[in-house]
């Protein structure tokens, strides 16, 4: 073969050239981008360590944090990213194998657990993104199914419905429209 491999351009593919600490130094003065950033609690546990799409709250339906999340992961999930406050609780995870793999059928880019996950070596084989507080082998015996909701506030964070989460190996950060959109752009609603 004589032909020299030169790699594609991501010069002027905004949705593959961002990086957390990127967003925050580019938003950090503009309130308006609504930039948030939680804090450094949450470790990457799927096979997609990068990622990013429209929220979808989710807040415990139960005093314990014990939830299905098997009814929002069956929906289609266009890209989009779950943002579930399972209270923190470390009795039990939320999230195994099972879930994560409708997840990646439905097309949903990821999932932030305010929580715990399990199976993590099958989820570091999933395309999709997860950021769980840690892990825990044992699930809930009993858990209330969850539904979308307007906000959550995690770790003193409030995320609501339409903002974006951006993920990566440097951490978590939302805005509250997408970070392509032009300053002054639409605003997630």
């Amino acid at each position: 073969m004589t032909q020299t491999f030169t790699p594609p351009s991501y010069r002027n593919a905004p949705d593959v050239t961002w990086s957390t600490a990127d967003l925050c130094d580019s938003r950090m003065d503009d309130p308006a981008w609504g930039l948030r950033v939680l804090p450094p609690v949450f470790r990457p546990y799927g096979g997609r360590p990068w990622y990013f799409g429209q929220v979808v709250a989710v807040p415990s339906p139960d005093a314990d944090g014990a939830l299905s999340l098997a009814g929002l992961l069956a929906e289609p999930g266009q890209g989009r990213v779950l943002a579930v406050d399972a209270l923190g609780n470390a009795a039990h995870a939320v999230l195994g194998d099972r879930m994560a793999a409708m997840g990646v059928q439905n097309g949903w880019s990821g999932v932030l657990l305010n929580g715990y996950a399990r199976d993590t070596q099958a989820l570091a084989r999933m395309p999709l993104g997860i950021h769980a507080l840690g892990t825990m082998p044992n699930r809930p015996r009993n858990m209330a199914q969850a539904a979308a909701g307007t906000r959550v506030l995690i770790h003193g964070v409030e995320i609501h419905s339409g903002d974006w989460l951006y993920a990566d190996t440097d951490g978590v950060v939302l805005l509250s429209r997408r970070h392509t959109d032009a300053p002054g752009g639409p605003a997630a609603g």
